[in-house]
C-alpha cells in the first residue's frame, strides 16, 4: 500500500501520494494549495485536511501519512508547541494536531506522524540520492537555517561531536547565530545594507550578476563554510548535502564554500528539496506505522474512568477543562474519551497543557505563564478540552473535571 507524504510551510501545503518501494528519485505529483498560517486553528487544520482530500479523492487508500512540520512542535504526540515564529501556526498553539487532521480528514484508524522537516529532508534526500557516505549533514537553507544528521544512513540526533539541541541554527556564529547569516534574511539585510534598497529575494540577487551581487554570494560562501568546517571535521563527515530556495543559486557561492572545507567532503545540491521532504515525511512515518508502544492498554483506562458518563455529561459543552494527578496515561484517557465524543457527532479540539510547561530554564516554575495564555479555545468546533494534570490553571471558563485514580469521575 502506498503512503501520504505531506509538507507544511508558512504559506502552503504539499502532498504526494508515494509508492516507498519504488526506487531513486521517482517523479511525483504533487497538490499544492495555499495556506494562511496566521489564520486561526480551525481553517489552518481546514486548510491541510482539504488537500489531503483532494489528493485521495479518486480512492487511493494510503497506510499511513507522515507530516513535516515546522517547529518547535511535540512530535510524538502531535502537539502543537510552535511560538516565537513570527506568529505563524500560533494559533494553533498546545492542539493535538494529530488527533484534528485525523478527524477532518476522516483517517482516524490511519497513523499519522509528525516529523522535524529537516529530519524528513534529510531522510528523503538519502533515499532519492543513494547516498553511501557514513556521515553525512543536510542543510536546508531558505527562510531558516535548517540542519540534520545521519551516520550509517540512520538519523543522529545526540552526538558528542554535534550541537547539544542536534541542529545548527542557534549555534553562535561571529555577532549572533547561525540563523542570522544562513537564511534569506541575511541576503536582504546585506544588500538593504550596501545599496539603501531592498531585494525581493535570493533568486533576484542572483538574477543581477553584478559585482555586489558576487561579492554578498563569496561571503556567503564563506560564511557558511567557515561555521562548518570544525563541526564537519569532529563529526567526520564525508557527505555534506545542501537543499532549499538558496541552494538554486549554488554556482554563485559554491567555489568560496569548497575553499573552506576539506577535499574529501562530497558536496550535493538538491534542486527536488519538496519531493525530498515529502519522501522522508512518507519514510519516517512508515517506520512508525506496525510499532507496538510502551503505553497502558485503551481499554484498562476505559475501565477505570467512566467514560461513556463523562462523555454525556461533556456533550452539551462548549469548553472544558480535564486535571487529575497520578494518571498512568493522559493519551490513552484522552483516546477512549474521544472515541465517545465522536460517537456522539462532536467535533473536538484537544488543548494539551503540558505545552505550557517551561522546560528546563526554571526549575522552580512548573507552567509558564506566557504559554498558558496562548492556549484558546476556538469556537468553531463544538468542544474545546483542555486536559492534563495542571489543565485547571489555564482558567479557561467551562465543566470542570477532576480525575483521580481512587474514584473514577468527580464533576466539579
Amino acid at each position: 500500500m502506498v503512503s501520504l507524504g505531506l509538507d507544511i510551510g508558512g504559506s502552503h501545503v504539499t502532498a504526494s501520494v508515494i509508492d516507498l518501494s519504488a526506487p531513486g528519485k521517482q517523479p511525483l505529483r504533487l497538490l499544492r494549495k495555499g495556506i494562511d498560517s496566521f489564520d486561526t486553528a480551525f481553517k489552518i487544520i481546514e486548510a491541510i485536511s482539504n488537500c489531503v482530500r483532494e489528493i485521495l479523492n479518486d480512492g487511493t487508500l494510503v497506510a499511513e501519512v507522515g507530516i513535516a512540520f515546522p517547529g518547535p512542535f511535540d512530535y510524538e504526540k502531535g502537539v502543537s508547541t510552535i511560538r516565537n515564529v513570527g506568529g505563524k501556526f500560533e494559533q494553533t498553539f498546545g492542539i493535538h494536531l494529530k488527533q484534528a487532521l485525523k478527524d477532518a480528514t476522516g483517517l482516524q484508524n490511519t497513523l499519522f506522524r509528525f516529523s522535524n522537516d529537516a529530519h524528513c529532508f534529510a531522510v528523503g534526500a538519502y533515499a532519492r540520492t543513494r547516498l553511501s557516505g557514513e556521515r553525512a549533514v543536510f542543510l536546508t537553507l531558505g527562510t531558516g537555517f535548517g540542519s540534520a544528521f545521519m551516520e550509517n544512513g540512520m538519523l543522529v540526533s545526540h552526538h558528542p561531536a554535534l550541537p547539544e539541541i542536534g541542529a545548527f541554527y542557534n549555534e553562535p556564529f561571529r555577532s549572533a547565530i547561525a540563523d542570522d547569516y544562513f537564511s534569506t534574511r541575511w541576503f536582504h539585510k546585506t544588500y538593504q545594507q550596501a545599496t539603501g534598497c531592498e531585494i525581493s529575494g535570493v533568486e533576484e540577487l542572483a538574477k543581477l550578476n553584478s559585482d555586489l551581487s558576487t561579492n554578498i554570494f563569496n561571503e556567503f560562501g564563506a560564511n557558511l563554510g567557515s561555521f562548518l568546517l570544525p563541526w564537519l571535521q569532529k563529526f567526520e563527515c564525508d557527505e555534506l548535502v545542501i537543499g532549499g530556495n538558496i541552494s538554486r543559486a549554488n554556482l554563485r557561492f559554491i567555489a568560496s564554500l569548497k575553499r573552506q572545507l576539506p577535499g574529501h567532503v562530497n558536496i550535493t545540491f538538491c534542486e527536488d528539496t519538496e519531493e525530498c521532504i515529502l519522501t522522508g515525511a512518507a519514510y519516517l512515518a512508515k517506520q512508525e506505522n506496525g510499532v507496538v508502544h510502551d503505553d497502558i492498554t485503551y481499554l484498562n483506562h476505559a475501565a477505570e474512568y467512566d467514560i461513556l458518563s463523562l462523555a454525556e455529561r461533556l456533550s452539551d459543552e462548549k469548553v472544558a477543562v480535564i486535571d487529575g494527578e497520578g494518571i498512568v496515561s493522559w493519551e490513552a484517557f484522552r483516546h477512549e474519551l474521544h472515541l465517545e465524543l465522536i460517537e456522539k457527532g462532536k467535533r473536538v479540539f484537544w488543548y494539551d497543557i503540558n505545552s505550557c510547561r517551561m522546560g528546563n530554564e526554571n526549575p522552580y516554575r512548573v507552567f509558564d505563564d506566557k504559554k498558558i495564555n496562548m492556549l484558546r479555545p476556538d469556537p468553531a468546533v463544538d468542544l474545546c478540552i483542555v486536559y492534563g494534570t495542571g489543565a485547571a490553571l489555564s482558567k479557561w471558563e467551562g465543566k470542570l473535571v477532576h480525575l483521580n485514580l481512587a474514584q473514577k469521575v468527580n464533576l466539579a
